[in-house]
């Protein structure tokens, strides 16, 4: 004769929503500042020559880590000068360093 074992019922909690979880809070997210809000910024950090040339130098190179790495160090930048930046403004700020003059 088998040994018999108690048995119950198993009940893991799971973080993802599911049939039996209410889904998740809706985040609300910020619009991101336009072309025309981020232009001044953007002369700003164009007056930092050694970062520009950096930029200049790396911008159209198939050197995918050493572009990032400029970006990044532009974005850098730019929130020293701005702490509200955000990390997408940071990238589109870069985008419109690339056809700054």
């Amino acid at each position: 004769m088998r040994d018999e074992k108690p048995r119950g019922v198993l009940k893991l909690v799971s973080e993802k929503p599911g049939p039996s979880h209410d889904p998740g809070p809706i985040v609300a997210h910020e619009t991101m500042c336009s072309s025309a809000e981020l232009d001044p910024l953007v002369r700003l950090v164009a007056a930092n020559a050694s970062l520009m040339k950096r930029f200049r130098e790396t911008v159209g190179c198939n050197d995918e880590a050493r572009v990032r790495a400029v970006i990044d160090e532009v974005r850098s930048y730019a929130i020293r000068i701005d702490p509200n930046l955000t990390y997408a403004e940071g990238a589109k700020l870069a985008l419109l360093l690339a056809d700054y003059r």
